[in-house]
């Protein structure tokens, strides 16, 4: 279990013809992106903090602010806000400085997080996914809670309200940090819920990435850190990976002034996709309201010798929910990645899963 994440990431660089296997983001359907266009731009200087050592907090914490701003409608201060390379080593960071405390999460779960604690040597606490919100009253002081609010990998999941308003107020009462996997939060297909950092940044560390919604190459994403937890923070990035390229910092930074830092209109196409999906899928009874994944259950038993004899005959690429979760409850059910490809396709991939024997 300890290489999945190494294992997705294999499988995201392979040709398949429907690949709905991993995250892969739909980059066909963004604006024409070109990282040495935006290098040419007479503002850009390759002076020494470009190509030498730099502070590693990061060189565009300013326009990560203003990001903030722009698209969640919350201010933080560029001194509260670590660049990073994606959220994978935001989550090593923060485990890092949690090590000595209780690492829980809800089961079943983005296994980077689960598969990072193991390599720092950490146990986990996994919750319940029908009792999670009872069973993290029992956290103790100082745990760093594990989540995405918005549009869970691989359930797809997303908080309510209700369910946001609790679990800040359950973490302010027992003194816990919530450390919130936001990958996939921007692509919302109805009215965006307020960020449970909007709801009080003094306890959420919030995680968002570029490799989603830009390019997976630029490695680069931003944090938003509790003061009282930026020196450690800082002090774990700087033993984990020093600090991020200053040349895909720059790159980051001339894209989101040449959009204004709104990634509204960036994102509309796939949005449009992803809402054309929905339709599909709901005619398919699975539930899906945004964000990459979605759940297909199915009458047999999704082993890994299923999907590998559906990708040898069939071209087509899934992952069983058995590698998220050991508990039988998820052992008939696949997890589907439905941003790369369009209604026609999935709805006949659809058709291939149900009737597929193999």
């Amino acid at each position: 279990m300890s290489n999945r994440t190494n294992s997705l990431n294999n499988l995201a660089s392979k040709q398949i013809d429907y690949n709905l296997g991993v995250g892969i983001p739909p980059l066909s359907l963004y604006s024409a992106f070109n990282p040495l266009e935006l290098l040419r731009n007479e503002n850009v200087t390759f002076d020494s903090k470009l190509i030498n050592y730099h502070e590693t907090r990061g060189l565009i914490t300013e326009e990560a602010s203003l990001f903030f701003q722009k698209n969640e409608n919350i201010l933080i201060k560029p001194g509260n806000i670590l660049i990073t390379n994606g959220v994978q080593e935001a989550i090593s960071i923060a485990i890092s400085c949690f090590k000595d405390k209780t690492l829980a999460y809800i089961e079943p779960s983005y296994p980077g997080f689960e598969d990072a604690a193991k390599t720092f040597g950490c146990e986990t606490l996994k919750l319940n996914e029908s009792k999670w919100l009872e069973e993290i009253e029992n956290l103790p002081t100082g745990s760093l809670f594990y989540l995405s609010a918005d549009f869970s990998n691989p359930l797809g999941n997303t908080l309510n309200v209700q369910e946001r308003t609790r679990l800040i107020e359950i973490a302010t009462k027992n003194n816990f940090y919530i450390f919130d996997d936001a990958t996939y939060r921007l692509f919302n297909l109805d009215a965006s819920l307020p960020s449970l950092l909007s709801l009080n940044s003094d306890k959420v560390i919030h995680a968002m990435s570029f490799s989603k919604i830009l390019a997976p190459g630029l490695r680069t994403g931003f944090i938003a850190i509790p003061e009282e937890l930026m020196n450690d923070f800082t002090s774990a990035k700087a033993n984990i990976s020093l600090n991020n390229s200053g040349i895909t910092q720059e790159i980051i930074k001339q894209w989101l002034v040449l959009n204004e830092y709104d990634l509204g209109k960036h994102l509309i196409k796939v949005k449009e996709r992803l809402i054309r999906n929905r339709k599909i899928l709901n005619k398919h009874r699975i539930k899906f309201n945004g964000g990459f994944f979605c759940v297909l259950t199915t009458d047999k038993l999704i082993s890994n010798e299923f999907c590998e004899q559906l990708l040898m005959k069939e071209n087509i690429s899934v992952i069983p929910m058995m590698l998220f979760s050991e508990n039988p409850k998820f052992h008939n059910q696949l997890r589907l990645c439905v941003a790369n490809i369009e209604e026609l396709e999935l709805e006949y991939v659809l058709n291939k899963i149900k009737s597929f024997e193999n």
